[in-house]
């Protein structure tokens, strides 16, 4: 809400806007595909809320109600601040909106640390995996998760991990382009191939003859889509690293 008053402030004194979307249509395609990709990483913060809500039943019932208010109040903010960074400062605003924003410093600092926090929030989430090996192999099963044995390690082997990836991060300035090779090879066959072959799977012949239809179609689109997408992720990334170089100040 703080980011969309401040946007709203500033887009009203800004006057100099470009709206254009330049490039040739080669580029205008992939771009467009690019941002198809992150648009799936984003959107997937809604599996922690739906993780959470299976800790209490009924468990289904509370998933979806989990679903339906990230899509709809969610997307709504996530939507909202895109377009209306879009509509006050054009299509040259910064990747990063915050490095466009004006207003008082408190507000920058509450803005830049919130980012920071849900970064590390969604870094832990895709990460668990990886925690709940390294717990397995170093710490003491016997004891309790809170013993000072187990929480000192813990603590590092979080720490190590979260520094190696700040470390990356910052030593590949265009790492958003790996985010969205991420999506398009890994979120869009798990989103949208993955459940339709598991329903064609379990269902059979017994689904209908317009349910097995509509899943091969959903199949079909999004192999298509991930082979695009993907295409557009790398082709981003080479096109980057010949201009970048490492620990560049964006």
């Amino acid at each position: 809400m703080l980011e969309l008053i401040i946007l709203q402030i500033t887009g009203k004194s800004s006057r100099q806007k470009d709206y254009g979307v330049h490039g040739s249509p080669a580029e205008k395609a992939f771009n467009a595909l690019g941002a198809v990709a992150a648009i799936l990483v984003c959107n997937t913060s809604g599996m922690l809320t739906e993780i959470q809500s299976t800790l209490r039943s009924p468990a289904v019932r509370n998933m979806r109600r989990a679903l339906a208010v990230q899509y709809t109040a969610g997307a709504a903010a996530y939507y909202g601040v895109s377009a209306a960074g879009y509509w006050a400062y054009g299509s040259a605003v910064s990747e990063y909106l915050p490095n466009e924003l004006g207003g008082p410093r408190w507000a920058a600092v509450l803005i830049n640390a919130t980012a920071f926090l849900q970064s590390v929030v969604s870094q832990h989430l895709f990460a668990v995996p990886i925690h709940e090996a390294m717990d397995t192999r170093l710490q003491r099963l016997e004891e309790g998760m809170f013993s000072r044995y187990n929480l000192t390690r813990r603590f590092f082997a979080r720490g190590l991990i979260f520094g190696f990836n700040i470390f990356v991060t910052a030593l590949f300035p265009f790492m958003g382009d790996f985010v969205n090779l991420f999506g398009s090879f890994a979120l869009v066959p798990l989103t949208f191939m993955f459940p339709s072959m598991v329903v064609l799977k379990i269902k059979g012949k017994s689904g209908g003859r317009w349910s097995r239809l509509w899943h091969w179609g959903v199949i079909v689109f999004s192999s298509v889509l991930c082979i695009a997408t993907t295409a557009a992720a790398v082709r981003l990334i080479f096109n980057n690293a010949r201009i970048y170089h490492f620990f560049a100040d964006m």
